[in-house]
């Protein structure tokens, strides 16, 4: 299941002005209030980038998630499903520290218009409906080798690839705010990395003891198959370094890096074997979403649903039968994202770029 989301609502809401939660719509007898509202309109605008989209349609969609993740909590409480005020606290606690301290964390709360009690209740909340899930229909979304192996071979377009290489990497960082004597310093650092590599020794070694990114510990690895082009910064250097060379020193906004190319191979298909773990993982959610979305539509006809506020009740509304329309996306009655249209990450190679130090 996916972490709390409650740390970036806040650090998103921080620039925002005060206001007075009120509550505007009801789900039975939970109350939505318009802070609710808001911070997930937000995460629900960031899912929805790229899509043509508009603001009715936006808190239309914001609207929906919010009464399919209600009627999944109310289902939680029917089962009994209880959350630990200690799991509670230490996740608040968490939060705390990652905005900086209890004065940051406070002015955050303020600005988003929410106390730390509606903190807390947002967090037990979204615990209760991930035990749910968890118990009652993650343990059966399972997924067979038969439906894998349909999957992949009923969706060849999905598992082609660009060419590719197998990179390693050393990363000498720049410090944040760092003089030109400090760069000078990372570059020489880099430079005598790559020196060694030159004189024979072991680039993994090399990047264990020199790197200050942490794939040091398995050599520099990027982690399987990447596209050239994933990397654009570098993309003309390594392609003209051959299997088994290393490449300059090269920089970006992160510091200096040394490339090593392990392997490369032509544009082709992935293999059965090379995506089977991640699509498993795919197929799985697909089956876990879908099984969410049966609870929301067998409860959602018998629970009253009232909204308090005008913009609310016209999101209700069915969309008008326009051409515009017919872009729109469709509800997300999931309690979690669910799998994009196109192909899921989870059933491609890993990510294709280094990840940021």
């Amino acid at each position: 299941m996916r972490t709390s989301r409650s740390f970036v609502f806040l650090a998103a809401m921080a620039a925002s002005a005060a206001f007075a939660a009120k509550p505007v719509l009801r789900v039975n007898t939970d109350e939505i209030t318009d802070v609710d509202v808001k911070l997930a309109q937000r995460a629900v605008a960031s899912q929805m980038q790229g899509m043509q989209t508009n603001e009715a349609a936006l808190l239309r969609q914001t609207v929906d998630q919010l009464i399919g993740r209600t009627l999944i909590l109310q289902a939680a409480r029917e089962a009994k499903v209880t959350v630990d005020p200690k799991e509670v606290a230490a996740s608040i606690e968490k939060q705390r520290q990652q905005m900086g301290g209890a004065e940051a964390f406070a002015k955050a709360l303020a600005q988003a218009g929410l106390t730390e009690q509606d903190l807390a209740r947002m967090e037990q909340d979204r615990m209760m409906v991930q035990k749910f899930v968890e118990a009652e229909l993650f343990s059966k979304a399972g997924a067979s080798d038969q439906e894998i192996r349909a999957y992949y071979d009923g969706h060849p377009d999905e598992f082609k690839h660009e060419q590719q290489v197998k990179l390693r990497m050393i990363l000498i960082q720049l410090p944040q705010g760092g003089d030109q004597a400090a760069q000078d310093a990372a570059k020489a650092r880099a430079e005598t990395a790559r020196k060694r590599v030159l004189a024979g020794e072991d680039f993994a070694k090399v990047a264990n003891e020199t790197s200050d990114h942490p794939n040091k510990a398995s050599g520099g690895e990027l982690g399987g198959w990447v596209r050239e082009a994933a990397l654009p910064e570098f993309e003309s250097a390594i392609k003209g370094v051959k299997v088994g060379e290393v490449t300059e020193v090269l920089k970006n906004q992160y510091g200096f890096f040394v490339f090593k190319v392990e392997d490369r191979r032509p544009p082709g298909m992935m293999s059965y074997d090379e995506v089977k773990e991640n699509l498993t993982t795919y197929v799985k959610n697909r089956k876990l979403d879908e099984s969410i979305r049966l609870v929301i539509l067998a409860r959602r006809p018998k629970a009253n649903i009232e909204a308090l506020d005008p913009a609310i009740k016209a999101a209700l509304e069915p969309p008008a039968a326009t051409p515009s329309a017919a872009a729109e996306p469709p509800p997300a009655s999931s309690t979690k994202q669910v799998p994009a249209a196109q192909p899921s990450p989870a059933a491609k190679p890993p990510a294709d770029a280094p990840k940021k130090p």
